[in-house]
Parts: structure tokens; C-alpha cells; sequence
């Protein structure tokens, strides 16, 4: 009796498309060869929330869960700015900003979100994502501002762009994708946070 070969399983693995798998995003279909696919972006649908100031321990964490669930990755400072002008506010006061970065804290503690510390260790750019959620998603930038796009985001489309052939500056390459226009001095300086993170890696 011939036994079974015992490399039969490894070697049907090796023919499977794992690399395919394993792609975080699905590539949008009319997508060109050699261009980079952004995924959609998915806004938080703003509505009526209580006041951080005064709202009791626990009630802001649904609705800060609720934000992470439908932008994340999101900076931090965005989701926190996104609750408090759902809750009337207008400036994200340090007062406003300590209750809702508490129920991240609990979020985190409870497992329901990640809460990872900015690569370049600037506070207000940590980045929230629910936990099991990738933490780097390439989307397209939709009602965020450039700054409001976590660094690490714009860091893996340069590295996306570069590996495409995009040609000569990174940083106006991201701009193109995103379709704006001027590189402001501000942009000048976030885009070149995000080209040094995507050389270092």
C-alpha cells in the first residue's frame, strides 16, 4: 500500500494566491495598470451627542466607538473634533478634549479599539482604529484636509506611488492623487514627515 506523500499539503499551498489574499484593500475596477488605488472614504454621519464637559463616565464611548468604526484609522485629534462639534463646540478646548480622550483610553482598555502613538511621537497625531481593523488604510482623502490624513496613511501611498513609477517628488505625486493643487508650506512640511517615514521603512 503506497502511503501518502507527506509534502502533498505544502505543496498545493504553494500555488495558492496568497500574496492576493492578504491585500488589505480591493482595487476599484477600471483602475489602470500602474496607477495606485485609493479605497473609498467612509465619513462618521455627524448627529446631536452630549456635552463632553459634562456628560457622565462611559456615555461618550459609544459615540467616540461609532467615529473609529466609520473613519478609522482616524487621527485622534480629528475623531476628537469630530464629537465635539457634534456636540455644539466649536474650538477642541484641552477641558472638551479630556473626557473624549478618556474613552479612547477605556475604548482601548476594553479591547474595542488600538490606540497606536504617532511614529514621530507628536500626541495629537495618534491614530485610532478598531481593534482587528488594519492600521494603515490607503483611502482617498474625502472631507479630510491633508493634515487630517494620518502620516503613516500618506507614508504607504507614497510607497505605493513609488513602486507604481511615479517619477520626481513624492510629495507632489501625493498631491496629484489626492487631486489638489497647491503645496502650501504646511503641506510642504507634513508631506516631508510622511516622505522621511516612507524612505526609513
Amino acid at each position: 500500500m503506497e502511503l501518502p506523500d507527506p509534502l502533498a499539503p505544502s505543496t498545493a499551498v504553494a500555488g495558492w494566491p496568497l500574496a492576493g489574499w492578504a491585500a488589505s484593500e480591493p482595487v476599484p475596477a477600471g483602475t489602470q495598470p500602474g496607477e495606485v488605488a485609493l479605497a473609498a472614504y467612509a465619513s462618521w454621519e455627524p448627529r446631536p451627542v452630549p456635552d463632553p464637559r459634562s456628560a457622565g463616565r462611559g456615555v461618550i464611548d459609544p459615540v467616540l466607538l461609532e467615529i473609529v468604526a466609520a473613519e478609522g484609522p482616524v487621527l485622534a485629534r480629528r475623531a476628537y473634533g469630530l464629537y465635539n462639534r457634534a456636540a455644539g463646540g466649536r474650538k477642541l478646548t484641552s477641558i472638551a478634549r479630556a473626557p473624549i480622550s478618556g474613552a479612547a483610553y477605556r475604548l482601548r482598555m476594553d479591547g474595542r479599539i488600538e490606540l497606536v502613538k504617532a511614529a514621530d511621537s507628536l500626541e495629537d497625531d495618534d491614530v485610532l482604529h478598531l481593534a482587528g481593523q488594519p492600521a494603515v488604510r490607503v483611502r482617498e482623502l474625502g472631507p479630510r484636509a491633508l493634515d487630517d490624513v494620518p502620516v503613516e496613511e500618506i507614508a504607504e501611498l507614497m510607497r505605493r506611488l513609488r513602486a507604481a513609477g511615479a517619477e520626481g517628488d513624492l510629495r507632489r505625486a501625493v498631491l496629484d492623487r489626492y487631486g489638489l493643487v497647491r503645496l502650501t508650506t504646511k503641506a510642504e512640511e507634513y508631506l516631508g514627515r510622511a516622505l522621511a517615514l516612507a524612505e526609513a521603512e
